[in-house]
């Protein structure tokens, strides 16, 4: 049965913003030598943003219009969901590996936080505050290409690794962090095309 839009499909995609925004915060904490307890909370908020993302595809269902394309926001709530996701990966990642985050990770994980945490302010002005929308977009690209800065750093300090093991193992997780930093981009350019659809 399809009913008239609420206000509930825009506020669950903020919820699923809020959500990712805990979830990288502690993944940021966890790459800065955090732990178990944070790598535990990084896995428990990608299940609650899980379903908070399928809350918001039951309900996305059932309306017939929405403040923005409907397009639009399950693009947004599924690339938010590979964010959180590669960030829960990176964690399953690094203990199969047994690697342990070091100075490379903190700055990579504090800079994707960043990002997530201006794609969080996003959702929340989006549909009613567009150009606000579009300049957390822009902070959270601009937090990204610190985490490619970040990322070139670390590559670079592998010349003065000699174990071939803990090159290969390095080099991946590095790389993990740099296609987490993508994800965030792929955020915020469809962020962008929302923006300029609603001008």
């Amino acid at each position: 049965m399809f009913v008239p839009a609420t206000p509930e499909v825009m506020a669950l995609l903020t919820d699923q913003g809020r959500i990712s925004v805990q979830a990288l915060a502690a993944f940021s904490e966890w790459s800065a030598g955090g732990g178990a307890g944070a790598a535990e909370q990084v896995r428990e908020l990608e299940h609650k943003a899980d379903d908070t993302r399928k809350e918001l595809l039951k309900t996305l269902r059932n309306v017939l219009v929405t403040p923005i394309d409907q397009e639009d926001i399950y693009v947004l709530s599924e690339r938010c969901d590979r964010v959180v996701n590669a960030a829960k990966n990176i964690v399953r990642e690094a203990e199969v590996l047994e690697w342990e985050p070091d100075e490379h990770a903190a700055f990579m994980g504090e800079h994707l936080s960043k990002g997530v945490k201006h794609l969080g302010r996003a959702f929340e002005v989006l549909g009613t505050d567009h150009d606000a929308a579009g300049q957390s977009a822009d902070r959270a690209i601009r937090s990204v290409r610190s985490v490619e800065y970040g990322y070139r750093q670390a590559m670079a300090s592998l010349r003065e690794v000699e174990d071939l093991k803990h090159i290969f193992v390095r080099r991946e997780m590095y790389r993990s962090y740099a296609r987490t930093a993508d994800l965030v981009s792929g955020v915020s350019d469809r962020l962008w095309y929302v923006v300029l659809a609603g001008n």
